[in-house]
C-alpha cells in the first residue's frame, strides 16, 4: 500500500490543489471564507485517506456537494420562502444530501477494491494476505461519521413539508460535525495528499501542464 501511495502522491495533491482552488473561488466569498473554504477541502480529503487519483476525486466530489448543500441552507437562513419556493428548496436539498451519501458508498467501494489482494498473489493455501494500512480506521471513522449525520439530516429533510430558517439553520449545526475530524481518529501518516498544498491556481496549473496532464489522449 505505501508504494501505491508514493506512486499517486503528486497525482492527488494537484487533484486536491485544483478542487479545492475552484471551491473557494466564489466572488461573493471574502479572503477569510476562501482561505477557509481552501482548508476544509483539503483537510476532509485527507480525512478519508485516498490512496489514489480515482479515491482523491470521490473525496474532492463529497467535500463540494457538502459545501453546496451548506451554501444553500446559509442562503435559505436568511431568506423568507414562500411555501412553494421552500418545498422546491427541501426537493433540492434531499436530493443533494442523497448524492452524497451515494458518493461515500462509492468511496468505500473503491476502497474494498483497492485493498483486496490480486487472486494470483495468493492462495487458499497459503492464507490470505494482510489487508488495509494504517490510515484505513481514520477513513473508515470519517466515513462513519459522514453516513451518521448525512443519514439523519436526510430521514429529517424527508418528514419536513417546507425547509423553514430555522430548520436551515439546525441542518448547518448537523452537517458542520459531518466534517469534523471524528473522535480518536488520527490522519495517516502516509496519506497520499498530506503536504504542502500550495502556490496560486495558474501556477498549479503551469505545473500539471508541464508534465503533460493537460494534453488530449489519442
Amino acid at each position: 500500500m505505501s508504494e501505491t501511495l508514493a506512486q499517486y502522491r503528486t497525482a492527488n495533491q494537484d487533484i486536491v490543489n485544483l478542487a479545492a482552488a475552484s471551491l473557494s473561488a466564489a466572488p461573493d466569498l471574502t479572503e477569510a471564507e476562501r482561505t477557509a473554504r481552501f482548508q476544509t477541502v483539503v483537510r476532509g480529503t485527507t480525512a478519508f485517506e485516498p490512496a489514489d487519483p480515482t479515491q482523491t476525486m470521490l473525496a474532492t466530489l463529497i467535500l463540494g456537494h457538502h459545501l453546496a448543500i451548506m451554501d444553500g441552507f446559509r442562503d435559505i437562513a436568511c431568506l423568507t420562502l414562500s411555501p412553494a419556493e421552500a418545498a422546491k428548496a427541501r426537493m433540492v436539498t434531499v436530493a443533494q444530501t442523497k448524492l452524497v451519501l451515494q458518493l461515500a458508498r462509492e468511496l468505500r467501494i473503491e476502497r474494498k477494491e483497492a485493498l483486496a489482494p490480486a487472486p494470483a498473489l495468493w492462495t487458499p493455501e497459503c492464507g490470505e494476505p494482510a489487508r488495509g494500512h494504517a490510515g484505513d480506521a481514520g477513513c473508515e471513522a470519517s466515513l462513519a461519521k459522514l453516513f451518521s449525520t448525512y443519514a439523519e439530516t436526510l430521514a429529517t429533510l424527508e418528514n419536513t413539508d417546507n425547509l423553514t430558517p430555522a430548520a436551515a439553520t439546525k441542518a448547518t449545526e448537523a452537517l458542520n460535525q459531518a466534517m469534523s475530524p471524528a473522535p480518536g481518529a488520527a490522519p495517516g501518516k502516509e496519506s497520499s495528499v498530506s503536504g504542502p498544498v500550495t502556490g496560486s491556481r495558474a501556477q498549479r496549473r503551469a505545473m500539471m501542464k508541464r508534465r503533460g496532464e493537460f494534453k488530449r489522449r489519442p
